[in-house]
């Protein structure tokens, strides 16, 4: 099942991942998830409120995800 999540690419070429309570990380493991969404137009509005509010650079990644919570 497809889902939507967003991550951000920093300088250093390292990749941080949304995840529980929209903070990010760049590790994901079963204590941290994604944070999921479940429509493309939800993670659009969160990660530009996210790129408005902080400065941040993010993007949506559409993933695939099997017995996955989306918000």
């Amino acid at each position: 099942m497809s889902r939507w999540t967003i991550k951000e690419e920093k300088d250093d070429g390292t990749i941080w991942w949304m995840i529980r309570g929209g903070a990010f990380s760049n590790v994901i493991n079963r204590k941290y998830p994604n944070r999921l969404f479940d429509s493309r137009k939800d993670a659009s509005m969160y990660s530009s409120n996210i790129n408005r509010l902080y400065g941040r650079k993010t993007t949506i990644v559409e993933v695939e995800y099997k017995d996955a919570k989306g918000y």
